[in-house]
């Protein structure tokens, strides 16, 4: 089994996704699928939290769970904290049309990490859409360390195939959903948008590797459903995000040295603060008449890393300190 304490690749796999992610929010006309990105991301999440966790378990013979979430928090809510405070602090100059008593509601629901069902709420989010994901994993991360204590009492050829099973019902309840409710309100909500993450779940567990050459068949996977999926055709919900968890697990499987470039894995470590800060930035830059793409890309993406770095260096790292966490990899 491949050493799990740090793989640079993975952070270039991170680093992909954030970029497919932040250029299809700049409406670029060529990429229609981008927000697979964040499939790609539960994917690394799923194997990543479940490879913390297993090795957790083997060394100390158990979970601590309290400990466990403690550190989840610590990673992700203090640069959440930061872009939230910053975003109501300047929304009502820079979004006036937006009521300020429905930007505070949606940062709260986005600080607690039920902005996913803000529709279920009342209604929907005005700017912060992008938070619905960091709710996703937060809400899986709850749940699965318990899931997983059970799991690993059984034989691990039982525990793999109901991890599997898993993570068939989770895409046939994607399905179902499309056809019998809006076609995209399975979108944001944990039960009907897991299926990535179960599947990473399911890698971490099998603690398997392939050779590095599978990951240019991921990476021309992936490139084809971003390029040929979009949000306008049923097929997107009915195979596009199967296709595109596929590819991102031969490539998690694969981590291929060249994916872990020096510049590559930095960025990936700045992926969590520029998925945080450039969607909101890139609202307000494309809801200005003129904008074409390139300058939102190169405005939002540009201003939302320079925020990512000051927020890694000078805030996260100060509450994400090494010796709590097992691995490198961060699970934003």
């Amino acid at each position: 089994m491949r050493d799990q304490a740090y793989s640079s690749a993975l952070d270039g796999i991170r680093a992909l996704a954030a970029l497919a992610v932040a250029i299809y929010h700049a409406r670029f006309p060529g990429l229609p699928g981008g927000f697979f990105g964040v499939d790609v991301f539960f994917v690394l999440s799923g194997y990543l939290i479940t490879r913390l966790l297993m090795n957790e378990h083997s060394r100390q013979t158990g979970i601590r769970l309290g400990r466990f979430i403690i550190r989840r928090v610590r990673r992700l809510l203090p640069a959440l904290a930061l872009m939230l405070l910053t975003y109501l602090l300047t929304t009502p100059w820079l979004f006036p049309d937006v009521a300020f008593t429905k930007h505070l509601r949606d940062a709260f629901l986005s600080a607690i990490y039920v902005v996913n069902y803000a529709t279920a709420l009342g209604s929907g989010v005005s700017v912060l859409g992008h938070a619905w994901s960091l709710a996703v994993e937060m809400q899986f991360y709850l749940l699965w360390p318990l899931l997983l204590l059970g799991l690993m009492r059984l034989p691990k050829p039982i525990a793999l195939g109901l991890i599997l099973v898993l993570y068939v019902l989770a895409t046939a309840l994607r399905w179902w959903s499309s056809e019998h409710l809006a076609i995209w309100a399975f979108y944001p909500r944990t039960e009907t948008h897991c299926s990535g993450l179960l599947l990473g779940c399911l890698l971490g567990y099998a603690g398997v590797s392939i050779h590095r050459h599978w990951a240019v068949v991921g990476l021309v996977v992936l490139f084809l459903a971003m390029t040929f999926f979009s949000t306008a055709w049923m097929p997107t919900v009915r195979y596009g995000f199967t296709i595109a968890e596929i590819g991102a697990a031969l490539l998690i499987l694969a981590q291929p040295a060249w994916l872990g470039g020096s510049m590559l894995a930095w960025l990936g470590r700045m992926s969590y603060g520029l998925y945080l800060w450039h969607y909101p930035i890139m609202r307000l830059v494309r809801d200005r008449d003129g904008w074409e793409w390139p300058e939102v890309l190169l405005l939002g993406g540009g201003l939302g890393l320079l925020l990512a770095v000051l927020s890694h260096y000078l805030l996260e790292r100060r509450f994400h300190q090494p010796r709590f966490s097992v691995s490198r990899n961060g699970l934003a």
